[in-house]
């Protein structure tokens, strides 16, 4: 190092220069901020029409040499004539504007309105843009990026937003739920099969005793815990009532190792079960009893028999969008087991995200898992979604799971009888890991090229031009290169060394390989040259080769293949034959209306389906059109008596009322549709919940789209045969809705208060109105909910009025909230006369 010789002086003026420099720097504000606003949807066919107002908020004239960055659900953007500033998408759901040659320099406080056309519609709050930060460029270098300050303005005349809930249709769907019986012990989430009350009752107070053998101490144990430190009970050897857990007495009464039957009597409880995932449902069952309760818990006397009408019984978990921590997915992990739900799909990579540690494949998680401003992705990914720029910061798009941590969750699941399912997204929804391999490449290309093309997933001389669903171009792997492969069997034999040390069975590995676009792989020199090879005509001929040779290498390694459901479509017969025996589960997700035979036919074809259908189960869809309701709704609307209606074995009749809201005639349902053969009903395997994370911003963001979502998928998967399944006509409509009234009573009077209780969030609904003979009437899906109003335009607060009985209403509109357990609702309005 050479050190330069200066005088006393001069060092001193150099530091000062330089401490100034850095305070400078450390304080700079962007000069700029922005208010955006949304204009009319629909303004030409397809587009709706938006504007930037563009603030210069220093004491500087604002030039040209600047960039900003803002994140958007994807969108195709339209600008007419010779616009002063651009707006273009950089990738995906990421974009920038930046001035043109006939941008005129902004004077300090003065303002300018960048007005532009986007493809879609825009009618909901949380798909507006966001992460808004400024770029500085000088001499085509771009500087450190700052915080732009964002005003997103409301969407106006929300009550006016197609989709906005009806509120006389909800006041008339909830009286559905006026004659809801009184609930009784036995009445729990999920329903238990059989329950018969008998004579006596016990109270557990202050201590309790446990009973159990060696092969259920991991059960008893976390009976012990939950007692304790739920229902502040002590667990000694000896006490009033003892809780016995023991091994069913006749094994051949069993259905399935999940059976368990629960005896209540005057000084004992006992728990009886063939296996120990029994004796754990008996124990969520006994828990579940509990809620609600007060010390002393009095339990009345009863004899319960129990068991899964569906082995698998699921919810994924995209963290790949929205990174939630292992603390959280444990608590996830934790409510889930208590529900007696025993799957966790485990979404851990997308297009936008890499989030599990692989030895060997350092760069999956030092550029895959990390979001933030970038010109080359060669560090991170470019921000998404949350917009955040810091690559280092504590936000949505960034994190990972360790080894170890991962290793830590697979025990914790275990433990609860819950099986995580990891998915390898591929060849689709790849971008993170291509992204992250190509960062690989570039590290080592010019040292050891060798290890630098040893898991690339990408070719460099492909000039196929694709865009995908969410409007990526880069985002499909290379399934002819050799490299490929490499990478794939190196990350399942890493996930087979994890679930080995953890202790923890792994059966099958989720391929993805759902929505592969048109025109990828074609301008491969590579796919063309392994096409001519093969004999192959068509891009799904190498999709199928993709897949086939996959499901050799996981049978390689001792396990099956699961994917979405394009994994099973559209194969030769010989493809067929080698995949069924080789399959796990296929996930059929594209129920709606035109797709939906998709279903039935992969299960009649021998695959084993895993119910995934979208207009049930997708969580990540808004519960209704209300535009502060976060989510998607491609695929329509799903709130819990939405995902409650679903029939595993009748699914044209699991949807009661169309995309408009309007009613489905059921009898005509399943009229000229592929019906489910005795064989194909033995493939109907399970249900599985999808909570994609395009719109969640946090782990509280999660629990607010599952629950109270989730109940319904927990119980149909426990009973796939409700009362109303082989009903028609009147008789369907009132065994349908004297059962929804009793699920809302046990989500009002039991879940609801458990979830504000142990700080899990919720959504609550939102009132029903209507205005009849000049009197307001109201009512709301939760009892015990209370509905405040007003009539003067203003929010309802907890301080509003309080509707309890038809009162004279004269006001051109109503607004109303419901309130319950420390919670409150979105608003809803409903416009008098209308």
């Amino acid at each position: 190092m050479r050190f330069l010789k200066l005088p006393l002086a001069g060092l001193l003026l150099l530091a000062m220069t330089l401490f100034a420099g850095c305070k400078a720097g450390k304080d700079r504000k962007a000069p700029v901020a922005l208010t955006w606003e949304m204009g009319a949807n629909n303004v030409e066919p397809g587009y709706y029409e938006n504007t930037f107002i563009l603030k210069n908020i220093s004491d500087e004239l604002l030039g040209k040499g600047w960039t900003i960055y803002y994140s958007q659900l994807p969108r195709v953007i339209k600008q007419e004539g010779a616009p002063a500033v651009k707006v273009e998408a950089v990738n995906g759901n990421f974009f920038r504007m930046s001035p043109t040659e006939n941008f005129t320099p902004l004077a300090p406080g003065d303002s300018m309105r960048i007005t532009f056309r986007c493809t879609y519609k825009l009618d909901r709050n949380s798909h507006v843009p966001e992460g808004t930060y400024w770029v500085e460029t000088m001499d085509g270098k771009e500087g450190k990026p700052l915080p732009v300050a964002l005003n997103a303005l409301p969407l106006p005349s929300p009550e006016s937003v197609g989709g906005y809930p009806d509120a006389s249709r909800i006041y008339e769907a909830n009286l559905r739920l006026a004659d809801a019986p009184a609930l009784k012990e036995s009445d729990l989430l999920p329903s238990v099969k059989k329950a018969v009350r008998v004579e006596g009752s016990l109270v557990l107070e202050g201590k309790v005793a446990v009973a159990y053998p060696d092969d259920f101490s991991v059960e008893a144990s976390l009976l012990k815990e939950k007692l304790a430190g739920v229902y502040g009970m002590e667990v000694t050897e000896k006490a009033p009532v003892t809780i016995v857990l023991e091994p069913l007495a006749d094994k051949e009464e069993a259905v399935n190792d999940e059976y368990y039957t629960l005896d209540i009597d005057n000084n004992r409880i006992k728990i009886s079960a063939a296996a120990s995932h029994g004796i754990f449902n008996g124990i969520q069952t006994l828990l579940a009893m509990l809620k609600g309760k007060q010390a002393p818990y009095q339990l009345e006397a009863v004899s319960i028999q129990d068991y899964p009408d569906l082995s698998y019984r699921g919810q994924m978990i995209d963290i790949a969008r929205d990174y939630t921590t292992p603390e959280n997915m444990k608590k996830l992990i934790d409510v889930l087991a208590s529900y007696k739900m025993n799957v966790l799909h485990f979404h851990f990579c997308d297009d936008e995200g890499w989030r599990l540690e692989i030895p060997g494949l350092e760069e999956l998680t030092a550029v895959g898992s990390r979001r933030g401003h970038t010109t080359d992705e060669s560090q991170c990914l470019y921000p998404c979604y949350d917009g955040g720029y810091d690559p280092d910061a504590k936000t949505p798009g960034n994190g990972y799971y360790t080894r170890e941590a991962f290793i830590g969750l697979l025990r914790y699941a275990a433990e609860r009888h819950v099986r995580v399912i990891p998915e390898i997204e591929s060849p689709g929804h790849a971008r993170a890991a291509i992204v992250s391999m190509k960062a690989r490449y570039d590290k080592y290309i010019g040292t050891d090229p060798e290890k630098a093309t040893e898991y690339l997933l990408s070719e460099p001389e492909d000039t196929s031009r694709y865009t995908s669903v969410q409007y990526y171009t880069d985002n499909v792997i290379n399934v002819a290169l050799p490299s490929t492969y490499r990478f794939m069997e190196k990350v399942i034999q890493e996930l087979n060394a994890m679930y080995k040390e953890a202790g923890v069975p792994l059966t099958t590995v989720h391929l993805g390989g759902d929505e592969v676009p048109r025109g990828v792989w074609m301008g491969s020199p590579e796919c063309r040259k392994l096409m001519k090879e093969k004999g192959m005509e068509k891009a799904h001929d190498l999709s199928e080769y993709f897949i086939t040779r996959m499901a050799g290498i996981l049978q390689k390694n001792g396990l099956k293949v699961s994917g979405w459901q394009e994994v099973a479509l559209g194969h030769t017969e010989e493809a067929h034959r080698q995949l069924r025996q080789q399959t796990e589960g296929v996930y059929c997700w594209n129920t709606v209306p035109g797709s939906d035979e998709v279903v039935y036919h992969t299960a009649n074809n021998g695959y084993p389906v895993i119910l995934c259908n979208v207009g049930n189960f997708y969580m990540d869809m808004a519960y209704n059109g209300h535009p502060d309701e976060r989510g998607l709704d491609w695929g329509g609307y799903v709130d819990e008596s939405i995902s409650f209606s679903m029939l595993p074995y009748s699914i044209y009749r699991s949807l009661r009322v169309d995309m408009a809201g309007n009613p489905v005639d059921l009898d005509k349902a399943e009229k000229g549709k592929t019906a489910l053969t005795e064989a194909g009903r033995r493939n109907i395997v399970g249900v599985q919940g999808q909570l994609f994370a395009e719109t969640i911003r946090s782990f509280e963001g999660v629990e607010y789209l599952l629950f109270p979502k989730l109940m319904g998928l927990a119980e149909r998967g426990w009973n796939a045969h409700p009362a109303w399944e082989s009903l028609s006509g009147a008789q369907e409509q009132q065994a349908f809705n004297q059962a929804l009234a009793l699920y809302y009573e046990k989500i009002s009077k039991e879940e609801m208060p458990y979830w504000a209780k142990n700080g899990i969030n919720f959504r609550l609904p939102q009132p029903g109105l209507m205005v009849k003979d000049g009197n307001l009437y109201a009512n709301v899906a939760i009892q015990g909910g209370e509905i405040r109003y007003t009539t003067d335009g203003t929010e309802p607060g907890a301080q509003s009025a309080l509707w309890k009985a038809p009162v004279k209403c004269e006001a051109s509109a109503v607004k109303a909230k419901t309130f319950y357990q420390g919670k409150e609702s979105l608003p809803i309005t409903l416009a008098v006369g209308r």
